[in-house]
């Protein structure tokens, strides 16, 4: 029996914590649908602070720092509030960052109430409150803040909703840090301030930094549980965790049991020690004394090889993401980049504004150079002086580009002279507009296609010009552009090979074909223009995929056909892509997007849990981008074969030769309804590895969906390609 002593102790305890909640707020409480980190006890739990920008402010290229920091020397609830301060050179007109919570599912008609506690730094301070879906916004509050802890509260009515979700969105102040607590969104008019959950229990590793989660290769992985509780919560909870790996296996489970004092945080170290290399998600379970379970979390993290820094090497990897230093580690060496668009650095005819002369892309530009990325600018866009009334005669978004007009001519020649001029020592491949078909026919296109090489190679002999922008077999503006002479003006041609990924994997994502059929019609097309060697490069690809967390719900995509249904399938199908292009001959890839994309419109396109990103919301690593970094440490310089190793139906297997050796990849696409196994040759130095770069034993290696690498060391990629299809 407890000593009655304590036992006092404790009720006083709970009865002032069911007063300071009862303070917080209006009538009888009511169900927060904010059910993860509302008052920001267990750190970066169910919320996240990202940057948001217009499509306008191309520029951007490098992520700002996190912006909000959960503050423990203020609060209105429990221990914790978030201080939304951004740091410079970011949160100034144009580049916002945001506070938003996790989807929630909402209905038509029905009225909500969003509210939350906030103070300013200084008495008048506005703060911005909003609730939308993915594409449309029901109304937005404006709040004039006192320097006090007081709360504020905005009514909305939902409206046409296509995702059937929404999320609360609050703007960062752009004059000086404030401080938000208790935000809740609840059905119908204000109610108390009331926790989503009795615990809210938060999940953290010891490896911080943007894209987090990501560890190396003998490091020590630990994970850290923090609970906090409400007055009524059991105050003893066992945690019960396990890590899945990428191929479903659970190397790692185990319990430990916490106790959660009332109104406080409690935290738990859960050491994993040195994790193999791999794509991980560890979850944790809080479980009551009756056996309920309260809360679970999940944590995505990543394992990959120490070290990598960019070789000499000419290589085939490239992005449109950030940060650079995980672009770095992981193998890629080009970012393809809006960072000189037309209307960031000609917004008036003549005046020229230089990326040099703005905070934010001094960022880029630096961080390019210190992690030693190439960049593939894409001269595009046309500023509101330059437009023509000539209209645009239309393509596959002629609906979005009606009314659309072309650019001054003239005025174009100026721009690309005047930019390929400046960074002709910096940059030597620029790509003529991002996806011209979907506004323009091949008569529009042809002369800007023109206009820039000449301009460009008058600035720049030695430069390399990068257009075409084919996406599929013979499209009528493929076909028009290559009839009207235009390879002339193409060094390089450009393809965005995304197909169907909905239809299939990527042997079948083009109308029953991969892209290696596309090559074989494109070399062919070239050979009869007069340009048979002519390097193709894949400037976009990707696939939209839901998050591998289930509390993250999907919202509709306006892009289906791009969808894929979980996190493995878009790894192995980023990985066979690319081994496909490559095989056939593409030299370049860019993956789209691989971490923070650069060209996020605003935070919906940004935060979403539905993207085509290797990250999830949370900056954690999706195993894409694990296998990626393993594609790339294989095959960075290869030289492929030119042809496939015939293995047999389904089954895909391409050679390349590298440095002194060879390395192969092959896969089955069968979808499992047979087992193969592939006999390797008996060489000394053999070394088989799997998708996430661990060894395979040799011998008789099981084909599936996720390719094998084999890479043979000393022999030359006709002798390897010749021992595989010699198999029995």
């Amino acid at each position: 029996m407890p000593e009655p002593r304590s036992a006092v102790l404790r009720l006083a305890a709970a009865l002032l914590w069911v007063l300071l909640a009862a303070g917080l707020g209006g009538a009888a409480s009511a169900a927060n649908l904010i059910l993860d980190g509302s008052s920001f006890e267990t750190g970066y739990d169910g919320f996240s602070c990202l940057l948001s920008y217009s499509w306008s402010k191309h520029g951007l290229a490098a992520p700002a720092p996190r912006q909000g920091a959960i503050d423990a020397s203020t609060s209105a609830h429990g221990r914790h509030s978030l201080r939304l301060e951004h740091e410079p050179p970011f949160g100034r007109k144009g580049f916002t960052p945001w506070c938003t919570f996790r989807w929630i599912p909402v209905t038509e008609g029905q009225r909500y109430t969003v509210s939350l506690y906030a103070r300013g730094s200084h008495e008048g301070q506005a703060l911005t409150v909003s609730v939308s879906d993915a594409w449309q916004d029901w109304g937005w509050s404006h709040f004039s803040l006192s320097t006090d802890w007081r709360r504020y509260n905005h009514e909305i009515t939902v409206g046409a909703t296509e995702a059937g979700y929404a999320w609360v969105l609050i703007p960062f102040p752009e004059d000086g840090p404030a401080w938000i607590d208790a935000v809740q969104l609840e059905t119908g008019g204000l109610t108390d301030y009331a926790p989503g959950r009795p615990i809210d229990l938060g999940l953290r590793s010891n490896r911080a930094g943007k894209c987090e989660n990501l560890f190396r290769v003998g490091d020590e992985v630990s994970l850290t549980a923090t609970l906090f509780g409400r007055g009524d919560a059991d105050p003893e909870v066992l945690l019960r965790y396990s890590v899945e790996d990428y191929f479903g296996r659970i190397p790692y489970r185990g319990e430990a049991r916490a106790v959660v004092p009332s109104g406080a945080a409690a935290s738990v170290e859960l050491p994993l020690g040195a994790v193999p290399r791999g794509a991980y998600k560890a979850t944790v379970e809080a479980v009551a004394s009756t056996g309920e379970v309260l809360d679970f979390e999940e944590l995505a993290f990543g394992v990959i090889a120490p070290g990598r820094k960019a070789s000499t090497v000419e290589s085939q990897f490239g992005t449109h993401g950030f940060p650079h230093s995980v672009l770095e580690e992981c193998g890629v060496r080009w970012v393809r980049t809006y960072l000189l668009a037309w209307p960031a650095v000609e917004p008036e005819r003549g005046r020229f504004s230089w990326p040099e002369e703005r905070a934010e892309d001094r960022l880029f530009l630096d961080s390019l150079a210190r992690h030693k990325l190439d960049a593939l600018p894409v001269l595009q866009g046309t500023p509101e002086w330059a437009r023509t009334q000539t209209p645009a005669h239309g393509g596959w978004a002629k609906d979005q580009s009606e009314g659309a007009k072309l650019p001054d001519l003239e005025a174009w020649r100026a721009y690309v002279s005047a930019v390929v001029s400046r960074y002709k020592d910096r940059f030597h491949c620029w790509e003529v507009m991002n996806e011209p078909t979907a506004w323009m026919n091949a008569e529009d296109y042809l002369p800007f296609l023109r206009v820039a090489y000449e301009a460009a190679k008058a600035a720049d002999p030695d430069c390399r010009i990068v257009a075409g922008d084919t996406a599929w077999k013979n499209t009528p503006f493929l076909q028009e552009l290559l009839d009207a002479g235009a390879l002339q003006y193409i060094d390089v041609f450009s393809g965005h090979f995304y197909g169907v990924a909905q239809a299939g994997p990527p042997e079948v994502k083009f109308g029953g074909e991969g892209a290696d059929a596309i090559v074989a019609f494109l070399r062919d097309a070239f050979e009869r223009h007069g340009k048979p060697q002519l390097e193709i490069w894949n400037t976009e690809e990707g696939t939209y995929v839901p998050s591998w967390y289930r509390k993250e719900i999907m919202p509709k995509s306006r892009e289906p056909w791009h969808r894929v249904p979980d996190v493995r399938r878009q790894a192995r199908d980023m990985v066979r892509s690319h081994l496909i292009e490559l095989g056939a001959g593409i030299r370049k890839v860019f993956w789209f997007y691989e971490l923070y994309s650069e060209q996020g419109s605003d935070a919906r396109w940004i935060i979403r849990p539905e993207g085509m990103y290797a990250i999830e919301w949370d900056g954690a690593p999706r195993p894409a981008l694990v296998a990626y970094s393993v594609l790339t440490e294989k095959l960075e310089g290869a030289e492929p074969l030119g042809r496939e190793v015939d293995l047999g139906e389904k089954l895909h297997c391409y050679v390349f030769a590298r440095g002194v050796g060879s390395v192969a990849a092959a896969w089955s696409w069968d979808a499992g309804a047979r087992q193969v196994a592939l006999k390797l040759p008996d060489r000394p130095g053999l070394r088989v590895s799997d998708m996430m770069g661990n060894p395979v034993p040799n011998g008789a290696v099981p084909l599936t969906g996720d390719p094998v690498y084999i890479e043979a060391p000393g022999l030359s990629a006709e002798a390897l390609a010749a021992e595989l299809g010699a198999r029995e």
